[in-house]
């Protein structure tokens, strides 16, 4: 099924507010978007409030539909508070919405993402970490097949990476636990529209190519700037927008 052109802008890592001025400089092309995305960590360290801070920049400029995940820093025993203070956002937990954008029906698959090694506080903190994770996936790859049923196009959005090249830039040997194979894989079998994800702050390679799935490290420690992606029929096409 195919429908008209849908520009998305994309962010993630605001940490805010250490890297606020980003996206800041990034306003104007917010008010062309259908909708925008946030890729996680939009506060440091579970700091709530600083989510009202983000969004009312966000907001300064663009009015419509918002969706967001968690990311490592949106601690879980946060979340709730994180969704009473941005309201606005609709938060996505390893599940999918269809949201309606410039004429065109678009599901987003939503989650934190999984890690092929959980990182050591983890690996110390979080009680079957590594059975979390296989479930996530195994949820992910089933959403991503509901989500092709009526939708336009279908976008994965997810903190941690898929293994590829979007990791380049970050030492090789912590890349499993910034993101994970086994995603790789199920996005190559799924061939969602484009795959949307953050963490990665020293990325020096921000797009790639998974299958038919285009795939974009959105975080701006290392775009340095709003990310606009275009889904259209033909194909899918994106360009960086920085601050000049």
């Amino acid at each position: 099924m195919e429908g008209p052109r849908v520009l998305l802008a994309a962010f993630s890592d605001v940490h805010g507010p250490r890297y606020l001025h980003y996206l800041r400089a990034s306003l104007p092309s917010l008010s062309s978007a259908g909708m925008i995305l946030i890729a996680g960590d939009i506060v440091d360290k579970g700091a709530v409030h600083h989510c009202r801070l983000v969004m009312d920049v966000v907001r300064s400029v663009y009015k419509g539909p918002v969706v967001a995940v968690f990311g490592n820093e949106e601690y879980d025993e946060v979340e709730g508070e994180l969704r009473e203070s941005c309201a606005d956002v609709r938060w996505l937990k390893d599940e999918v919405a269809l949201v309606e954008a410039s004429g065109a029906r678009v599901a987003v698959v939503g989650t934190r993402g999984a890690l092929d090694e959980p990182t050591r506080w983890q690996a110390r903190n979080v009680p079957n970490i590594r059975e979390i994770y296989e479930r996530r996936l195994a949820l992910i790859e089933r959403l991503l097949a509901e989500a092709k049923r009526g939708a336009d196009y279908v976008v994965l959005l997810t903190h941690y990476a898929p293994l590829c090249s979007t990791l380049e830039g970050e030492p090789t040997r912590i890349w499993s636990q910034m993101g994970s194979r086994k995603l790789t894989r199920i996005i190559m079998q799924a061939g969602p529209d484009a795959v949307i994800h953050g963490h990665a702050h020293n990325s020096v390679k921000l797009r790639t190519t998974l299958g038919r799935a285009e795939v974009y490290n959105v975080a701006l420690p290392a775009t340095k700037g709003v990310t606009l992606v275009e889904l259209r029929p033909r194909g899918l096409e994106s360009y960086l927008l920085r601050p000049s």
